[in-house]
């Protein structure tokens, strides 16, 4: 449908039902972009019908480059030279004309051949007529609207020009709309970016803190250990001088009783060969059973010196364990010296649950933290008692490697479920009934076989019981050979 010309002279729109049709097809057009905010499919629509309607052969709408470089770029075109989406050059053209005045123009028959002219130059409207509308958004030129007509037709009008500014209008406020609909869709993309982009921080804040929290606690369970171990040293300092002097002491009274019974046993022999009688002491020898004396004196002595003996030990364990690796950096130590030392530190928690047995293999000195190491045998072996119901058995090897060395506790006990495994280094995870434990031994025990380069594997059947591998170097990396001094703990990057 299109508008039809009167002629040079007189109403160039005759038939108003037509033209009012003509403009509710356009406005239908323009108002789908608008609901749509999607102008482009519809801006081609739109000027084909433009350009029918105004009775021309070409038109072009050009609109400013949403990237805020100030070009103009072919936005829409019907007939003409310009490919959708190549760029206008306003210089010496009709279109910087339309620009910078902002006001619309009419181009005549001969406007074809002016320089001005020549960018819009389509085939066989060389030398024909053209309308330029400015679309305009408050003083800015957003875009610009042409429509061209061949020579051989009749030529545009004042009137053209003047009734073309309502459909301009109507596409200026469909650019614009669909303009704002891109940029509200940039800003939400944007927003939902930056939210997207917030959560994952607040999710690595998270992450952080309860990494930070874990870490506290580890410290904290450090702390406590090593102000268990300076005071369990300290104990067994205070404890270990009386000993010394009651074993010291005993030592002497088994002697000082042997030499008096051995005096006392002279004497009765004495008399009895001397044939002499005294029915006074007969009597009290009877009623004091020096023979039994004798003997039960001398195994009380002995049983007293074992039970030193024993409690010496135990200090003995209580020291080696308790010692402390701060400042002294790695040191060369025996695994199974530890581990003996660890065992008798241990052994109250487990001689009523498991028999021990000890399968050492001949293994050499590494180079470690013993006292943590130590740690780590405490939470493993105690947790390997813990986990057996009644009783049973605690299996401790040792073995050596290509360059390192490897122990084993193997247990008897109620094992971990297959879906748990994963979970057993975790921060405070456990499997105990409440108060006993903090979950943090496995986890600290963890990061201290990292520390020392090495790792743990960990085999368990449900009901059967588990086997907990640690494999450790004998050398640490960038640590000096015997001799050459100490080294710093992680001074390998561990």
């Amino acid at each position: 449908m299109s508008y039809q010309s009167a002629g040079p002279v007189g109403n160039y729109y005759d038939d108003h039902a037509r033209q009012l049709a003509w403009i509710q097809e356009l406005c239908h057009l323009l108002e789908l972009a608008l609901l749509s905010g999607e102008a482009e499919p519809v801006l081609n629509a739109a000027l084909d019908h433009l350009v029918g309607g105004m009775q021309g052969d070409a038109g072009v709408l050009a609109l400013i480059d949403p990237e805020g470089t100030g070009a103009f770029r072919v936005a829409a075109s019907v007939n003409a030279a310009q490919e959708k989406g190549g760029p206008i050059h306003l210089d010496r053209t009709l279109f910087e004309r339309v620009v910078q005045g902002g006001q619309a123009v009419l181009v005549g028959r001969s406007a074809g051949r002016a320089p001005r002219a020549r960018h819009l130059t389509v085939p066989n409207v060389a030398e024909g007529s053209a309308l330029y509308w400015p679309l305009r958004v408050g003083d800015a030129v957003v875009g610009i609207l042409n429509v061209q007509r061949a020579p051989h037709r009749h030529p545009y009008s004042e009137g053209d020009l003047e009734h073309g500014r309502l459909m301009v209008d109507l596409v200026t406020l469909v650019v614009e709309n669909s303009r704002l609909h891109v940029e509200q869709r940039r800003r939400i993309e944007a927003l939902s970016q930056l939210n997207q982009e917030v959560l994952t921080q607040h999710a690595a804040i998270l992450e952080m803190n309860i990494r930070l929290e874990d870490t506290q606690n580890q410290l904290l369970q450090s702390e406590k250990l090593a102000s268990v171990g300076l005071l369990a040293a300290g104990v067994a300092h205070e404890i270990n001088n009386p000993i010394g002097f009651v074993s010291s002491n005993l030592r002497t009274l088994d002697g000082y009783l042997r030499d008096a019974f051995a005096v006392l046993s002279a004497y009765k022999a004495a008399a009895a060969r001397a044939g002499m009688r005294d029915d006074t002491v007969e009597r009290l020898e009877r009623q004091i059973d020096v023979d039994f004396v004798r003997n039960d004196a001398l195994d009380l002595v002995c049983e007293s010196r074992q039970g030193i003996e024993r409690i010496e030990a135990i200090v003995r364990d209580l020291k080696d364990f308790s010692q402390s690796d701060d400042g002294q950096g790695w040191q060369w130590a025996q695994l199974n010296d530890c581990l003996d030392a660890t065992l008798g530190f241990v052994s109250h928690e487990i001689k009523y649950k498991a028999a021990v047995s000890k399968q050492y293999g001949d293994i050499p000195e590494i180079q470690c933290l013993p006292s943590q190491l130590n740690q780590v045998f405490v939470n493993l072996l105690i947790n390997a008692a813990q986990a057996i119901d009644g009783r049973g058995t605690i299996a401790v090897r040792t073995g050596l490697g290509e360059g390192t060395v490897w122990l084993e506790v193997v247990d008897t006990g109620c094992g971990i479920a297959p879906e748990n495994l994963s979970r057993i280094f975790a921060p405070f995870y456990t499997t105990k009934p409440v108060g006993v434990g903090t979950g943090l031994g496995l986890s600290l025990s963890y990061s201290i076989v990292r520390r020392h380069g090495g790792r743990f594997e960990v085999e368990s059947v449900a009901g059967q019981g588990s086997t907990f591998r640690i494999v450790l170097p004998i050398r640490q990396a960038g640590a000096p050979d015997r001799g050459d001094g100490t080294a710093v703990p992680g001074s390998d990057g561990s």
